[in-house]
């Protein structure tokens, strides 16, 4: 039987077909390391990826032109390709990160600084961010299918502040340069003036957002009393009475904006409702507002990774606080607006400013915290009681406001 041509598998990739197949010489390809092999018994082109010092870091081997044509060599893991010359990226202070090696070979052809992602989206922080030290733009070329995916990663990277996200219309690189390689020289340059710098791109998503949430809440930031269209929401959270405690929370927790965050004590007995009362606030606002912990250690505050600037440290029971060297960390996060904490020679430091929500059984806190903060009481009288009882038999309260 005798396979149909048009439906017959490649039998393989050569060099020189490779070559062919990207209009790049043969000879300046064989210059980039790339090599003739048998692969299962068939052609297929090695690709070397070369660390900084020309050390072998992995092989991948590519075995057809199109389709799923690429294999790593046993024991090889997946890296940015072109490493070698990154030093020739940090001389002339920019580089262009793209998709796969065939990009990559094309930008070098043309004396254009260039390094590969593998799959274009094979980004690891802690394995390639450290290679773009010393380089001052790093243009990241995202291709149409892959755009949304390499601003996620981009998102996160270290690199973004030095990045200009390049998102080609239509083509890489290598296509550019197989339809008219006469021409692409100018038609790089051209395409980079499209390149836009992260913190634009920042701004475009941020001001998309803020456009979006406006449309969503534009007739209650038009309302002539938001506390009492909250005061209405408290209700769908099963809070009875406390009101006056709750708007202040959600007061407090809105300074979290401004340069001097106002913080909070909600003092009452145990079994009193006062997390529930924080808690129910809370739900009215966004994770990046507040931090919550039911305790800390000691020296938590200093050495947490955690965010905190313009943001809450909502802290359950003051008896969560484990020492009074704690109380002293979080007294000077508060008063200063930031926290400076040398250890073993080494400084650590935590942005503010921050504000602090606190529930606590004790009728007075420490004297230099106490003057820090409001102090709200709750409710202790048996027609509280009564009407949370009420509302627990009718289903809508929270047990946790029982006494």
């Amino acid at each position: 039987m005798v396979d149909d041509p048009a439906t017959a598998q490649p039998l393989g990739l050569t060099l020189e077909q490779y070559a062919a197949a990207t209009a790049l010489p043969v000879d300046f390809v064989r210059e980039c390391g790339l090599s003739n092999m048998i692969l299962a018994g068939r052609p297929a082109v090695r690709i070397p990826y070369l660390g900084p010092g020309g050390e072998q870091l992995a092989v991948r081997f590519r075995t057809a032109q199109d389709g799923d044509c690429f294999r790593w060599k046993s024991g090889s893991k997946p890296r940015l390709y072109g490493l070698n010359r990154i030093g020739d990226a940090r001389a002339v202070g920019h580089v262009m990160l793209v998709e796969g090696e065939a990009n990559v070979h094309v930008l070098w052809h043309h004396g254009i600084p260039a390094v590969g992602l593998p799959g274009g989206v094979d980004w690891r922080e802690d394995r390639d961010a450290g290679y773009f030290d010393g380089i001052n733009t790093i243009y990241v070329v995202a291709e149409p299918d892959k755009a949304e995916q390499v601003r996620r990663w981009l998102l996160q990277s270290a690199i973004r502040a030095r990045a200009r996200l390049l998102e080609l219309p239509a083509t890489g690189p290598s296509a550019m340069h197989i339809a008219n390689p006469a021409e692409f020289g100018r038609a790089w340059q051209v395409a980079l003036l499209g390149a836009i710098p992260w913190a634009a791109v920042e701004e475009q998503e941020r001001a998309e957002e803020r456009a979006e949430a406006w449309e969503l809440c534009a007739d209650l930031a038009c309302s002539e009393n938001i506390l009492t269209e909250f005061d209405r929401a408290l209700a769908t959270v099963g809070l009875v009475g406390e009101r006056r405690i709750a708007k202040l929370i959600y007061l407090a927790v809105t300074s979290r904006l401004l340069d001097h965050p106002v913080s909070v004590a909600v003092k009452g007995p145990s079994s009193g409702g006062k997390s529930f009362i924080v808690e129910s606030v809370l739900k009215f606002f966004p994770g990046e507002a507040f931090y919550a912990l039911t305790a800390m250690s000691d020296r938590n505050l200093a050495y947490s990774a955690e965010p905190l600037k313009h943001r809450h440290l909502v802290i359950y029971e003051t008896a969560g606080l484990a020492s009074e060297f704690a109380t002293y960390l979080i007294r000077s996060l508060l008063s200063e607006g930031r926290l400076r904490y040398e250890t073993a020679g080494k400084l650590l430091e935590r942005e503010g400013p921050t504000g602090l929500i606190v529930t606590t059984t004790d009728l007075r806190l420490h004297p230099e915290n106490e003057t820090r903060m409001l102090s709200l009481t709750v409710s202790d009288t048996p027609e509280q009681t009564a009407a949370v009882l009420l509302a627990l038999a009718a289903g809508g309260a929270h047990a946790d406001l029982a006494r």
